[in-house]
Formats: C-alpha cells, structure tokens, sequence
C-alpha cells in the first residue's frame, strides 16, 4: 500500500512512487487582479499570513486565513487550491476534493489543479475519478511525469498491472534515468513471479538510485523468491545502513522476514518502524499479523486496534480486527468491523474484499 507522508514545505504531499504536489499550490505568486486596490493589499497581507501560518504548521489558522481570503475573492482559483491542500494535509480528503473542484471551475486548464484533485481522489480510493483527474493533467502536459506516475499507481491498486506496466515504461520514456519507474516495474514483474525480469530491472533501479534503501528491500524480497536468501539478506542489511532512520524501509524488513517465516526479526523490525514513525500503521498492522501467526490473538486484537486508529481508511485493518476478535469468541464485536471493511472496500471498489467480508458475515448470521 502506497502512503501519504510530510517532507517539508517545499516539498509538500507524496504518495507511493514519490509524486508530489507542488508548493505553487499553497500560496499564489500574486493575487489576481482586482477593481479595488485596497481590496488587493487585503489579499496580499491574508496571503502572506497564510504562508506564514502553514510554514509554522498551524493548518487551521491558515485555513481561516484562506477562507477570508475567499470572501474577499470568489473568482481567484488559486485561494481554492490553497484551501485544497491544507485540507489534505489535514487529511480531510472529501473537503479537499471540493476546494480543488471550484478551482478547476475558476482555471480548468491548471495541470496543477487537475493533478492535485486526482492525488485526494486517490487518497478517497475513489480509483475511476483520480485515473480521469490524472488523465486530465496528461491532456494538458503530455511530459507531466507525475500524472503518469499518479495514473500507474492508480491502475496497481486496481490490479491492472498490464497498464500500470505500460504507464511506468512511458515514465522511462520520458526520463530515462527513473530509478523510481524501474523499481515499480521490478515489482509487477515480482507480482507476476516474473523472477528474472524482476531482478534486472530493480538492479537497475539500485543503480540509478544507490541511496534509496526501499529499492534494497525490494532486490531482497526478489532474490529471496529466487532462492538466494544470502543475497537477500544483504540487501535488508544495505537497505537499513542505507536509511537507518526511514520508518518504510524497517516496515519492509518486517514484512520480508514475516514472509520467510521469520517471525522474531519482523517484530523486531516492525517495532523499529514505530520507533521513528509512531503513526505508522501499517507497522501496527505488521505486529497484528505476526501475533496471529503466533496464536496471540489477544495481542493481535491490541495491535490491530491500534493499526485501525492510524489507518482508517484501509479495509484490511478493520478485516484483520473482526478476524481477532473471532478468534477470542468475541463475534458481536466483530460485525460492526467487517461492516466498516466492507464499506471501504467497497469505496476502493474491490470486489474480492466484499465478498471475503459478506462470506464471512453469512457465518457470523
């Protein structure tokens, strides 16, 4: 699963394969222009304190400021954008997805605005509207790399990995030196057990990005399918000095090693995430999973409790809770879980997910 994550105010919003929306969104260069001068020194100074309020990260200060500066300006559309950003900063992605709509109605051939909108649909799972929002942002810059790589991760999370594999090599095409395109397209070939590919084009992403340690984890995840644990196991070794202090890449080890079966080093792994991102929830997820493999369902119940509070949004959280908590004999207090997971699968119109759920919920009945 692709993530959201701060970097810093110039660098502003990243999903899974390092798309970014850009700091042009936050703030206009200028105000547009208006009848009255005095009307334009006010969105002047609500601008700047604007700035200066998301700069000091105090998102509801400067979204105040924004929506005064609204009132002051109906029309101008980038005041729109930059109550779109802050709002999925807050994480309030359907507020986000509105701002962003009556921009695109001020300025529909703002690429910038088209592409933002498709990253907030994404984050909604709402997968059809974020690939035309994408789609809409290549029609007005067929170059635009972030779309394209928007649009492949969309069509991943769908499982339509023959046009996520075709949208990566139009990446390349553009910028041959993606070492973050190679590295996806390693991973569909992984996906499809394609071992020798795979390989190939992770070295390749390695090589174009030797400092990204989440690559390493993938080399170790390909080599190990190969049956070369040795290699592997240096990778997950490269991989950890390579970022010591990236959260993603400890939550990787965790979920490579549970994947061999090594039960102690995923946990140790895992813990390591939470050590430098103690709203990881995936790591919580990690945990939840081995203590079931382990027969812990009580602790399992604890972990996944936790992983559901820090990822809301991910329906496997809520399935994996009501699968503990059945574990316990606590079946009333699973119900209401599998209810919550089958409405997010069925907002990220995943099937196989609703069924699981619905069969699950027959022998519940």
């Amino acid at each position: 699963m692709f993530s959201l994550r701060l970097l810093s105010t110039s660098m502003l919003l990243m999903l899974g394969v390092g798309t970014l929306i850009p700091e042009q969104l936050i703030v206009p260069v200028h105000a547009e222009p208006v009848a009255q001068a005095n009307k334009d020194r006010q969105l002047f100074e609500l601008f700047k304190k604007g700035k200066d309020f998301v700069d000091a990260d105090n998102l509801e200060s400067a979204l105040q400021i924004y929506r005064q500066a609204a009132k002051l300006d109906a029309k101008n559309s980038r005041i729109f954008s930059a109550i779109g950003y802050i709002q999925a900063r807050r994480g309030d992605y359907p507020r986000a997805v509105e701002a962003y709509q009556k921009a695109i109605a001020l300025d529909g051939k703002n690429a910038n605005f088209h592409y933002a909108l498709g990253y907030s649909l994404g984050n909604l799972g709402q997968n059809d509207q974020a690939a035309a929002a994408y789609q809409q942002v290549i029609q007005l810059e067929p170059k635009n790399l972030r779309a394209y790589e928007g649009l492949a991760v969309i069509h991943s999370r769908k499982n339509n990995f023959d046009e996520a594999f075709k949208t990566f090599q139009k990446v390349i095409k553009i910028d041959p030196k993606n070492g973050s395109a190679y590295n996806s397209i390693g991973l569909i070939h992984l996906k499809n057990k394609q071992i020798k590919p795979a390989i190939e084009n992770l070295e390749k992403a390695a090589t174009l990005s030797p400092k990204n340690g989440e690559i390493q984890i993938n080399l170790a995840l390909a080599y190990s399918t190969q049956g070369n644990s040795k290699a592997g196991l240096a990778a997950l070794d490269k991989a950890a000095q390579l970022d010591p202090k990236n959260s993603r890449v400890h939550l990787r080890t965790g979920q490579l090693l549970q994947s061999q079966g090594n039960f102690d080093r995923a946990m140790a792994a895992y813990k390591k995430a939470l050590q430098n991102d103690k709203k990881l929830g995936a790591a919580q997820e990690g945990i939840g999973d081995v203590l079931m493999q382990q027969g812990n369902s009580l602790g399992a119940v604890v972990a996944f409790r936790q992983a559901a509070k820090l990822s809301q949004r991910n329906p496997d959280v809520f399935y994996k809770l009501a699968q503990a908590l059945i574990a316990r004999n606590r079946q009333r207090e699973a119900i209401p879980e599998l209810k919550k997971a089958r409405e997010l699968y069925k907002l990220r119109q995943q099937t196989n997910g609703i069924e699981k759920v619905d069969a699950l919920l027959k022998k519940l009945s």
